[in-house]
């Protein structure tokens, strides 16, 4: 049975440790209990926002305001991985790393069914071991499957997008559904469904699907190792973060260019409001470095945005999502 937990405390459940208390806390284990969670929904007379794994996500708190105006669906579903050989043909509307794969004439492939709350570093070891490639620059990123496929994260020139065939979604208007390719629109840092044509709104990941290329295990392993040394030598990670906080800005010639840079030269690394900072590693990583605020957090990304925009005239968009 669906349990309800009142006045539920948000700040342990996010990467960066901020969040202020909700009024209700659903646990989502089974397509079961998101059946039961759309009969309540209703009587509960307050909209609900879809907790993961807590990564790329900062939530309002005491400093902003008493209580939150939402309550929290936690989709924590963990089912084994179903593994089975794909034979790829041409004529499908396939992920574009199988296309390339195809085009190079490989011909061994496998698909994997994933839980929404399964944790993408069990998930990379479990490609590592079987030599799966297609996700090695998401190594290191502490998350759930479900958010990863929501935002289409990706590192290292890689994306979710890459490798995904299916995602299995719940919908208030159509129930559990499937979209495969041909209903999906993938871009960076945003995913969007369709059913029958139309946009699903607020569309809820139960599970997703992904066909791999597979190859030595040896050369998935390398690829994921040195995305990690990388990431370790360029990133924080072992501070308490939500991520890079802004999207790398597109320029006039469609390329992009890093957030990272443009926050470095305009002088941001390091900069604190209180026990907020950007990182002296990677300016793009906010840091909760003690007892942090979300209305510190906020002032910080507000006065990146304005010396980004007063220097080079150009808009940095947050890829953290603020919930408030």
């Amino acid at each position: 049975m669906l349990q309800i937990r009142h006045n539920m405390a948000l700040k342990h459940k996010t990467t960066i440790g901020l969040g202020g208390k909700t009024p209700y806390y659903l646990c989502i284990k089974s397509a079961r209990d998101m059946l039961e969670f759309a009969e309540l929904e209703s009587k509960l007379g307050i909209p609900f926002n879809i907790l993961g794994g807590g990564s790329n996500l900062i939530i309002a708190d005491e400093s902003l305001c008493k209580e939150l105006p939402f309550g929290i669906l936690d989709i924590d579903i963990v089912e084994e991985i179903s593994c089975r050989p794909f034979i790829a043909d041409e004529k499908e509307m396939l992920p574009p790393l199988v296309r390339e794969y195809l085009r190079r004439g490989h011909t061994h492939f496998t698909e994997l069914t994933v839980s929404a709350g399964y944790k993408i570093p069990k998930l990379l070891q479990f490609c590592k071991e079987n030599g799966l490639t297609g996700l090695e620059g998401l190594v290191g990123i502490p998350c759930r499957l479900g958010g990863t496929v929501a935002m289409n994260a990706g590192a290292y020139q890689t994306e979710i997008s890459d490798v995904l065939s299916q995602v299995e979604i719940f919908h208030k208007n159509h129930g559990i559904i499937k979209c495969s390719r041909k209903d999906m629109e993938l871009s960076y840092r945003q995913s969007s469904f369709f059913c029958q044509g139309k946009k699903l709104e607020n569309p809820i990941i139960l599970s997703a699907s992904f066909i791999f290329p597979q190859l030595d295990k040896n050369i998935v392993k390398n690829k994921m190792e040195k995305n990690l040394l990388t990431k370790k030598n360029t990133q924080p990670i072992h501070a308490r973060t939500a991520g890079c906080a802004f999207k790398n800005p597109i320029n006039e010639n469609g390329e992009k260019i890093s957030a990272g840079l443009l926050l470095d030269k305009a002088g941001l690394k390091n900069i604190k409001v209180n026990a907020m900072q950007f990182s002296k590693i990677h300016a793009s990583f906010l840091e909760n470095t003690g007892d942090g605020k979300t209305k510190d957090a906020i002032e910080l990304l507000n006065i990146a945005k304005d010396k980004v925009l007063t220097l080079f005239n150009i808009h940095l968009e947050e890829e953290v999502k603020l919930w408030k």
